[in-house]
């Protein structure tokens, strides 16, 4: 049982990171996001396809709809 948890695991990991280096972005989630709501101040940093890292999927939100750029995320975690 212990080496099946082992190999699940393994996989869950390699894929994570294939998916990294793959160079695919997604896009944030901003459904309803509007300029004068205010962020929560929480950090789960995510990593901008512009190079900037951002303290939250809400604040690269708000850069996308402040400067209208098509900002994805690069990566979960800091740049």
């Amino acid at each position: 049982m212990a080496s099946k948890i082992l190999l699940l695991f393994l996989v869950v990991l390699l894929s994570t990171d294939f998916t990294e280096q793959s160079g695919q972005h997604r896009k944030p989630a901003c459904k309803g996001f509007v300029a004068d709501n205010a962020c929560p101040l929480n950090y789960f940093p995510v990593c901008g396809t512009d190079g900037f890292t951002y303290p939250n999927e809400c604040a690269l939100c708000a850069k996308r709809l402040l400067t209208k750029a098509d900002i994805l995320i690069a990566k979960d975690g800091t740049c």
